[in-house]
């Protein structure tokens, strides 16, 4: 049976945001997306952070560059359930929940901030994060 884990969402940071609106023409019809996501977790604080990094493209020329992170408290009786001898687990399902809500974040953010603009037009698509994450992730106490 998987561990209960109550936590609380902490913080958002978006450290990087870029347009190119330089390698934009009326002509781009299709763009493609490069998507990044890692955890760290600070034991000091009991947070677990998700880093999420997109970028647009078309062709190789960069349209948007965006860097997200989302912070999530643990709760401390939480920790005590996921700890296994000398390491905090972190199971899949647990991370693929993070991801995704700070990916649909990153995507609340994108239109907002390319509101406006001929990029608000690109529409980063939905990611499965169950589908991409599939080990846990261990912390060492």
């Amino acid at each position: 049976m998987k561990a209960q884990v109550q936590y609380r969402f902490r913080k958002i940071e978006v450290p990087q945001f870029a347009t190119f609106k330089e390698n934009y023409s009326e002509q781009t019809k299709e763009v493609s997306f490069q998507t990044n996501t890692q955890f760290s977790f600070d034991k000091d604080q009991n947070v677990l952070s998700s880093r999420i990094d997109v970028s647009m493209y078309k062709d190789d020329k960069p349209l948007l560059k965006i860097e997200i992170y989302c912070y999530f408290e643990i709760m401390a009786d939480s920790l005590e359930n996921i700890r296994q001898d000398n390491q905090y687990i972190f199971d899949p399902g647990l991370l693929v929940q993070f991801a995704s809500l700070g990916y649909g974040t990153l995507r609340g953010v994108i239109h907002e901030k390319t509101l406006n603009t001929p990029l608000n037009n690109f529409i980063l698509p939905p990611l499965y994060y169950g589908d991409i994450i599939k080990t846990a992730f261990a912390v060492p106490i």
